[in-house]
């Protein structure tokens, strides 16, 4: 007999969100439309996997001079197929708290603490 799968609720931001449907409609509008539904399938498989895996991915490092982002013990979920990763934290044991989801390469220390849902 196999052992239950521990189930966590999952909390999407506005700000993921809007980062999601930004992303895909510039995917859609900057190569087509099969391209941007398989950024959209990539998105759900990686919630997916958060969801019933958050402590399998890594801590978010925000480097030095972010300690009040390093509180929040992110962590981070690359997408499989595109540069983009999702950022969360799971709070309280149970509730998982999709917070962005960034290309690489961006400052994204600077952007969670700017931003305020």
């Amino acid at each position: 007999m196999s052992l239950p799968e521990r189930m966590f609720k999952m909390q999407k931001s506005a700000l993921f969100m809007r980062q999601w449907r930004h992303d895909a409609q510039n995917y859609k509008k900057r190569a087509g439309w099969p391209l941007a539904e398989h950024f959209i399938v990539a998105v759900e498989e990686a919630l997916s996997f958060i969801s019933q895996n958050p402590y399998a991915c890594a801590l978010y490092d925000a480097g030095e001079g972010y300690e009040d982002l390093q509180a929040h013990k992110f962590r981070k979920w690359n997408l499989r197929g595109f540069p983009h990763l999702i950022l969360f934290r799971v709070n309280d044991k149970s509730t998982i708290f999709i917070e962005a989801l960034y290309a690489h390469k961006m400052n994204i220390p600077a952007r969670l603490v700017g931003e305020k849902e």
